[in-house]
């Protein structure tokens, strides 16, 4: 049986993005008779219980005391807590045989990926956004329009929205998705900044929606997000306000709403394979380039945190009139086809 360990983190400062796109291609794999398993650092706001509850074996690296905090949202390094080769001994005395490693993380690159390699003699496959240079057999980005000559001497370089990590639900409703109809008057929008939202941008968007007339609005946000408490005091004031921590079928949630305002991660690809427009606010440099990409392809608009006040409103109204067109451009980006075209290339790569 061809073993494949994913060494990925979810923590308050990483988010929750990475492990879920990973648990993706996991189970996409373990359909094919692959065995799996996962190895993450135990840090603040980790996913670890979620991993495990989905049935994978996981391997929990020890917590680096004293714990180093991001000095900036670009502070990959912090996000590791420690030096890649420090990271990769800890990987290295925990897992002695693998097939393929998948790493999926903004501080793990050429360094981690050559010295695991030699020691396992595995093939690599590395999963990014940012055009980092890795020693890796495939490289996976989904970013809209990146193209292969982005990343230096890779072999398999799967690029673009085509490749999109997506959960099967949104694969099983993109029939339906195609038929949407043009919302009513009443506007149901959802509001998910992702599993953390440090700055509370979440907050700062519902002060704004509840200036308008017919709407309900759904906000998604954990109790893990430092933002939680303020935000589900804020909702227990208003009737048209259902405030959730957590949802199994994302899917669901989407196709029941009609706009979304979010942050411009992975789920961007998500609202993209069920055609839903989107106002995003980037919450982290490293969804800049998604989030240009997006409305440069007429997907959505783009808000900066700091302008919350002055343009959601005039964004929103926009959105509205314009929601065909985002709708139709959103469905032409991403089919939700792209796990079975990474799990194809990977098939061919052992």
């Amino acid at each position: 049986m061809i073993k494949v360990v994913f060494r990925v983190d979810a923590s308050i400062h990483i988010g929750n993005g990475h492990t879920m796109r990973c648990l993706v291609l996991a189970e996409a794999l373990q359909c094919h008779g692959y065995q799996i398993e996962f190895v993450s650092r135990d840090l603040e706001g980790n996913l670890n219980e979620y991993i495990t509850s989905k049935g994978f074996q996981l391997i929990v690296l020890p917590a680096i005391n004293p714990v180093v905090s991001p000095q900036t949202d670009a502070d990959y390094l912090a996000w590791l807590q420690c030096s890649q080769l420090e990271d990769a001994v800890d990987f290295l005395e925990t897992i002695k045989h693998a097939d393929i490693v998948v790493t999926d993380h903004y501080a793990i690159e050429f360094l981690w990926q050559q010295k695991v390699r030699d020691c396992l003699n595995c093939k690599i496959i590395a999963i990014d956004d940012l055009t980092r240079h890795h020693c890796a057999d495939m490289v996976i980005d989904q970013s809209l329009g990146r193209q292969p000559n982005e990343y230096f001497d890779v072999n398999i370089a799967l690029m673009g929205s085509r490749y999109a990590l997506l959960a099967p639900e949104f694969t099983k409703l993109r029939n339906s998705a195609l038929q949407r109809e043009k919302p009513n008057e009443r506007g149901r929008v959802l509001v998910s900044m992702g599993g953390v939202d440090a700055p509370n941008a979440t907050l700062a968007v519902l002060k704004q929606l509840m200036l308008l007339k017919n709407i309900s609005v759904t906000v998604l946000l954990s109790k893990k997000s430092p933002s939680y408490i303020s935000v589900a005091n804020f909702c227990q004031k208003y009737l048209n306000i259902l405030h959730i921590d957590f949802s199994e079928n994302m899917a669901q949630l989407m196709m029941e709403h009609d706009v979304s305002i979010g942050a411009a991660g992975t789920t961007s690809w998500e609202r993209a394979c069920l055609g839903l427009p989107s106002i995003m606010i980037p919450l982290a440099e490293n969804q800049l380039n998604i989030c240009d990409q997006i409305v440069a392809s007429g997907c959505g608009y783009k808000i900066q945190l700091n302008d919350i006040s002055s343009e959601l409103i005039l964004k929103y109204e926009t959105l509205r009139f314009n929601w065909k067109m985002l709708y139709q451009n959103n469905l032409l980006i991403c089919d939700g086809n792209g796990a079975h075209r990474v799990v194809r290339e990977i098939l061919r790569l052992v």
